[in-house]
């Protein structure tokens, strides 16, 4: 086992537990070497026999528990390290994996509650810093931020903490440092997470104003993710930001278009996400048409971001100022005074109205 001769381990295990059936350690040993051999179902066997022998112990129930979540299995995991956190109340591995496996099937209040009480147990654990902060972060984000920079002090790392702790600060404001931590984690990304890190990072420079960065990294995963709906969306919004009327046209109009008619439809493997939503993608291509100073085109596009969503201010003031544009004012001031029963206190439609008259 320790040459790493995991076959031949398992051979010698499999006839010593014939020999001597009843010895729980064993069959302990056993699913180790079968773990060790990449022979999963062997593997869950013996653990499982080495618990129906000694069912208090704790180290069955955690190897168990654990080859179960690395094989998907989160449900049956998630008694295994119950099991173990009654066998071992201590146990920080064991309240760390049994909050991982409840935050996996929805019950995060409870992993919280784990995760607080393995950081308890050891306050230098790294990655039980790193899973609290996670769980806080849906919670609390000052207390989750502090709870970020202790994981950091305490030498946490890798890619995924510092996409995690990236999002955490854009989301508490800390726009600069959210920054850094977003190359941090480009940089470290393996292959598999390297778009969904460059698309969080390409989604921040859009939210900070930095709308040609924001072009740069949505071209780079058009190519490398296979041109999906929200980076279309997205490097679209920034072009119109830009001014870029055409570029963004092109990338989007043809997208939005086949997926407003059906033509591709909501379950293609392209349309990954909504948001961002249909009715966003219109709202884009009609404030680009108003750019062009095509009049008629921006009013159909964003008439049908409205007739979609017809509650989003955002797409009724765009609406309003195209009608304006069109010299229909008192179909303008309709959109505006609607914006304002549904948002009283929404400065645009106000200086709207302000500007073409009540």
């Amino acid at each position: 086992m320790r040459d790493h001769e995991y076959e031949a381990a398992a051979a010698a295990l499999d006839s010593l537990t014939r020999y001597f059936p009843n010895d729980s350690d064993l069959w302990e040993n056993l699913g180790d070497a079968h773990r060790g051999a990449k022979h999963t179902d062997q593997a869950i066997k013996a653990y499982e026999q080495s618990i129906r022998l000694n069912y208090g112990a704790y180290s069955p129930h955690m190897k168990l528990g654990t080859l179960l979540m690395e094989n998907g299995k989160t449900g049956r995991a998630l008694t295994e390290f119950e099991l173990a956190v009654k066998a071992d109340e201590k146990d920080t591995l064991a309240r760390y994996n049994y909050g991982v496996a409840l935050h996996e099937t929805g019950r995060k209040e409870e992993a919280l509650a784990q995760w607080r009480t393995a950081a308890d147990l050891d306050p230098r654990s790294v990655k039980v810093a790193q899973a609290l902060a996670m769980g806080l972060a849906e919670a609390n984000d000052s207390t989750a931020v502090a709870q970020f920079e202790i994981a950091k002090a305490l030498g946490a790392d890798d890619a995924a903490f510092h996409n995690n702790y990236a999002l955490m600060l854009d989301r508490a404001g800390r726009s600069d440092e959210a920054e850094t931590e977003f190359r941090r984690a480009l940089a470290k990304a393996p292959a598999v997470k390297a778009d969904e890190y460059r698309r969080n990072y390409a989604v921040h420079q859009l939210r900070a104003g930095k709308n040609q960065e924001a072009v740069t990294e949505f071209e780079t995963l058009l190519q490398s993710a296979g041109g999906l709906w929200s980076d279309t969306v997205y490097l679209a919004r920034a072009h119109l930001q830009l001014q870029h009327y055409d570029d963004a046209i092109a990338v989007l109009e043809p997208f939005a278009l086949g997926v407003e008619s059906g033509k591709i439809p909501k379950s293609s493997p392209k349309v990954d996400r909504m948001p961002p939503t249909l009715d966003e993608a219109l709202d884009v291509l009609g404030m680009c048409y108003r750019g062009k100073k095509d009049r008629k085109k921006a009013i159909e596009y964003l008439e049908r971001a409205v007739a979609l969503s017809p509650r989003d201010v955002t797409h009724l003031n765009n609406y309003g100022v195209a009608l304006a544009d069109g010299g229909m004012l008192p179909k303008a001031r309709e959109q505006w005074k609607r914006v304002l029963e549904i948002e009283p206190q929404n400065a645009t439609a106000r200086d709207n109205l302000s500007a073409f008259g009540r």
